[in-house]
């Protein structure tokens, strides 16, 4: 008790002089005589300050509550200075400087908010082009909010808050789906599911609502092609699409390329790259993201083995990429040039970017990208010769495939292993391998065409007969069959 009035008192006694006040004007204006407000705020005398007191000498001063709170924190802050925390005075008082500045930033983002709050958009209507920007940066802050709840708790608050229930936010959320689904299919889907949720309950013209309905029914079967479901996939853009066609944005405000750009994934994943490239030219033509559309296309490229090409679209892309504003973005597109260039034998200039790009997706959290960060320096390191080094890496490689059940790639990856050990008459290390293909075999997720060969290959390194040439030919194929149907593999 003795430290909240000591408290009390401190307070009374900085906002006084403050607002420079006398003990006079105090006392006149709280009908007090000025020697009790002598007793009350005198530091020598320590005269306890009760409660009543308090918020009555607050009031007379004609300060907040804020103020208040206020200069108790900054009482706490150089207490805190002095304290007993097994701190050194150099460490306390770097913590103390970083609050400080933290405090500094979270008022500037505190004002923003509250500044922002006044050009609240309707939530029944059309978005007229003045509340388009100030409704997605609100829809940026309820994202924020939304990560850090529980799945279930999101729900919730989507289904309770009526403010939650925004054409921008189902656009945000459905956008967060697809940033996850590099990193973790669990959130990525339930993003996507969340996304269809707010859409539902979105209010405003009948074409609209559609419009906002496709765009985030959209996340789902996208997630589904990044999880190998192709079938699930078609199907749900197809409905996706079918909303979207039967909806109206005449302002184009949701993105008209979007489901062109998902399109074009899953036609790809299908083995369909000519009409991927198809679908991702009209994309470009049409949508508000071309700097996505046009690192898609050049995904599309090195799936096709057009490495040159490839580069010459993700240098265009690198144009219209913002590093500060998509960052994911920016290092799978610095992570696709590493590749090319890497495949192009341009080796020292893959490994400054693939260094850059690890970086940034370590940052980020992204592993599904650091195992592929991992393959591009064992080619690198393949490339100048280091095969010891190569070898070490591709064995990485592996394990993270392994992992993450990407099996196609992980035969990809056993090929480019086994070319470099049988490159040092490794035969025994080769056929000591072959037992990681049993689940590659065993998941049938791999093209039949190209299942044969690996298989092939896979009993010729088991009986010794497989040697280098024979993997370069297998790793071929197997390059071609993930853009080409209807190739057959000769033994």
């Amino acid at each position: 008790m003795f430290i909240k009035n000591a408290l009390y008192q401190l307070i009374l006694w900085f906002l006084a002089a403050w607002r420079d006040l006398t003990h006079k004007e105090i006392a006149a204006r709280s009908g007090r005589t000025p020697g009790q407000i002598d007793q009350l705020l005198s530091r020598k005398r320590n005269t306890p300050v009760e409660e009543t007191d308090f918020q009555q000498l607050l009031a007379a001063m004609r300060v907040q509550p804020t103020h208040a709170a206020i200069t108790a924190g900054w009482l706490e802050s150089l207490t805190a200075l002095d304290a007993e925390d097994g701190l050194t005075p150099g460490e306390r008082e770097a913590v103390e400087l970083w609050l400080l500045g933290d405090l500094r930033e979270r008022r500037r983002a505190a004002a923003e908010i509250a500044r922002r709050s006044r050009e609240a958009p309707p939530l029944d209507e059309y978005p007229r082009s003045e509340h388009v920007e100030p409704a997605r940066w609100r829809a940026g802050i309820q994202l924020v909010i939304l990560r850090g709840l529980k799945e279930d708790e999101r729900l919730a608050a989507v289904k309770s808050i009526r403010r939650f229930q925004s054409w921008s936010l189902a656009e945000a959320v459905a956008d967060e789906s697809t940033r996850c689904a590099s990193k973790s299919i669990k959130q990525a889907d339930a993003w996507a599911r969340l996304a269809v949720e707010i859409a539902e309950r979105v209010q405003g013209p009948e074409g609209w609502l559609k419009r906002v309905r496709g765009y985030a029914a959209a996340a789902a079967p996208n997630v589904r092609r990044v999880q190998g479901h192709f079938d699930a996939a078609e199907a749900g853009l197809a409905a996706a699409n079918e909303l979207w066609l039967a909806g109206s944005d005449p302002d184009g405000i949701l993105d008209p390329g979007r489901l062109l750009d998902f399109e074009a994934s899953l036609l790809r994943a299908q083995r369909r790259c000519g009409e991927a490239l198809d679908r991702l030219a009209e994309a470009r033509q049409v949508s508000r993201r071309p700097g996505r559309v046009l690192v898609n296309r050049g995904t599309t490229l090195i799936v096709m083995g057009v490495h040159e090409q490839a580069v010459e679209t993700l240098l265009e892309a690198e144009t219209l990429v913002d590093r500060k504003a998509d960052p994911q973005l920016w290092y799978k597109l610095k992570a696709n040039l590493a590749v090319c260039y890497a495949q192009v034998s341009r080796y020292h200039e893959a490994a400054e970017l693939e260094e850059l790009v690890r970086a940034e997706a370590a940052r980020l959290g992204d592993e599904n990208e650091l195992v592929r960060l991992t393959w591009v320096r064992g080619r690198i390191a393949a490339g100048l010769g280091r095969t010891r080094e190569a070898c070490r890496q591709l064995e990485k490689v592996l394990e993270g495939l392994r992992a993450q059940e990407l099996w196609y790639d992980m035969a990809l990856a056993f090929l480019e292993l086994a070319e470099l050990l049988l490159r040092e008459g490794k035969k025994a290390e080769v056929r000591a391998l072959t037992p990681v293909l049993a689940d590659v075999f065993k998941a049938k997720k791999v093209y039949p065409e190209a299942l044969t060969a690996l298989r092939f290959f896979s009993d010729a390194a088991e009986s010794g007969a497989a040697d280098q040439d024979l993997a370069r030919r297998v790793l071929a194929f197997l390059l071609r069959a993930r853009h080409e149907k209807g190739l057959r593999f000769e033994s």
